[in-house]
């Protein structure tokens, strides 16, 4: 794949492209974590118990996993730039109106178009974020990304419990769906403000050509309009079925369902658990809550570094042995919660955190190279992040509503043995993968 020579240094990570991606991202998160942080203050309004919280939950992940794959193939065949845009505005208006509603299941409703809004912002902000930090930086780009998105979860959490308590749990959710749609203007001129032209001699342009037919839509704007001509790209069926159904791809989304099980578990149910079972206030319960977050914002950068180092060696074996030991790690510490006491959750939480961290980075860099270099498909790069992005979000849109049912039926401590257990089940077949 050709990266444009002006935009491969490290120092983009300054420019205001980036930031606009990661200021967009931090609200993103902010706008997916708040939910769970205020839902005690909705139940209480509504009446309602811990399994309307599953399936509000259920129902984000149904609209963010199902449109993971439309989203990806609108970016690999249009500018991902609007896309990107356009999923920040629909996710931050639909959590405007959750401030609105009348009853929990139009609540369900919103959610699930906040979570159709996520699935067209997160696949393009991989690839467009990468390619502006250029050719060696694939796993710190989906480092800082995960930073971002962790220190939005920060914000989300702790931020929106004092928030809300404030003004009131109405309030702060319309608080936030305007924040976010600020953010998508932000987006809209820092990507698609008019750039200066860029000088480029006979040797580049003919580089240029070279690669040419690798080159996606999504950069044009950072192609010379005489070279435009030289480029086209049409989705093809044939291709598009050999990367749905390949099985190192398919490998690699089991391994991110189990991530995503574990890590929406905790997400979710955290808050709500330690008010409950240890009638923790709102602050401690959000201290606490923000653990895992918080080291998250560390190590997403790290693990995707020492990712790249991995890579390096070309050994598959590093890359599943790290990937597997985030698993385990992240599932052994889940069902650590059933024991109901607070000085072992709380190291728990905070080795969730470091760990997810790689447990998410991987399989994303690991989509985009099984797309590029083992399928040679470097254009359906966006797909195929997206792609096990959808498979591991939808395939767990089950959990939480299963999980609020076992709370319900049996107690808090059975329910997170089931998680951690389910975690570990999905990471395991990682062990298969072959390049």
């Amino acid at each position: 794949m050709y990266v444009y020579t002006g935009m491969s240094s490290i120092k983009q990570v300054f420019s205001l492209p980036i930031i606009s991606i990661l200021l967009a991202r931090i609200l993103y998160a902010v706008n997916w974590f708040n939910i769970s942080s205020i839902f005690y203050l909705i139940l209480l309004d509504f009446s309602q118990d811990v399994s309307m919280l599953g399936m509000v939950t259920s129902s984000f992940l149904i609209g963010i996993g199902l449109f993971q794959i439309p989203a990806g193939i609108l970016s690999a065949k249009y500018d991902p730039k609007l896309i990107l845009i356009f999923g920040t505005m629909l996710l931050s208006f639909s959590s405007l109106l959750s401030g609105l509603v009348s009853e929990i299941y139009q609540m369900a409703v919103l959610r699930f178009l906040v979570g159709v809004g996520m699935a067209f912002f997160f696949g393009p902000s991989v690839i467009i974020i990468s390619r502006y930090l250029g050719k060696g930086f694939d796993g710190l780009g989906v480092g800082i990304l995960n930073s971002a998105h962790s220190l939005g979860g920060i914000i989300g959490i702790f931020g929106w419990i004092v928030l809300a308590e404030i003004i009131g749990w109405r309030m702060s959710l319309i608080f936030s769906g305007a924040l976010g749609i600020t953010s998508a203007l932000l987006l809209f001129y820092a990507l698609h403000k008019k750039k200066s032209k860029v000088k480029t001699d006979n040797n580049e342009m003919k580089e240029f050509n070279k690669n040419a037919p690798n080159i996606t839509k999504s950069t044009l704007n950072e192609i010379p309009n005489n070279k435009k001509s030289t480029l086209n790209f049409d989705m093809d069926i044939d291709s598009l079925r050999s990367l749905l159904l390949n099985k190192s791809m398919l490998i690699v989304a089991l391994s991110l369902l189990g991530i995503q099980v574990g890590w929406n578990l905790v997400s979710t149910f955290i808050i709500l658990y330690l008010k409950v079972e240890f009638d923790a206030t709102s602050t401690m319960a959000g201290a606490i809550g923000i653990l895992t977050l918080i080291v998250n914002v560390l190590f997403a950068p790290l693990f995707g570094k020492i990712y790249d180092r991995l890579i390096k060696k070309k050994s598959v074996k590093n890359e599943i042995v790290l990937l597997l030991t985030c698993g385990i790690v992240v599932s052994t510490n889940i069902t650590f919660f059933s024991f109901a006491n607070i000085s072992i959750m709380i190291p728990s939480i905070v080795l969730i955190g470091i760990f997810a961290s790689g447990g998410f980075v991987i399989p994303y860099t690991m989509a985009r190279r099984i797309a590029v270099e083992k399928l040679k498909m470097p254009h359906y790069e966006i797909l195929a992040v997206s792609y096990v992005n959808g498979l591991s979000l939808l395939g767990a849109f089950w959990v939480p509503f299963l999980f609020s049912i076992i709370v319900k039926t049996f107690n808090y401590s059975t329910a997170w043995i089931f998680g951690g257990l389910l975690t570990i089940a999905f990471i395991i077949p990682i062990i298969k993968l072959k390049y």
